[in-house]
């Protein structure tokens, strides 16, 4: 497996970052609440964060 994994998505990449953790990860991910950072996707402010 790969180090641990973290995305951070807006709402409007939620559902691309849903798939592209799963499909790396083989797992579910944590969906935490995260406005602090920068969506992994575009420059807008994230939503939640996926990790392990």
């Amino acid at each position: 497996m790969s180090e641990d994994k973290i995305i951070y998505t807006c709402i409007e990449h939620a559902e691309m970052a849903l798939d592209d953790y799963i499909n790396e990860e083989e797992t579910a991910p944590l969906m935490e609440k995260c406005e602090d950072e920068v969506c992994t996707y575009c420059t807008n402010k994230s939503v939640y964060k996926l990790s392990k």
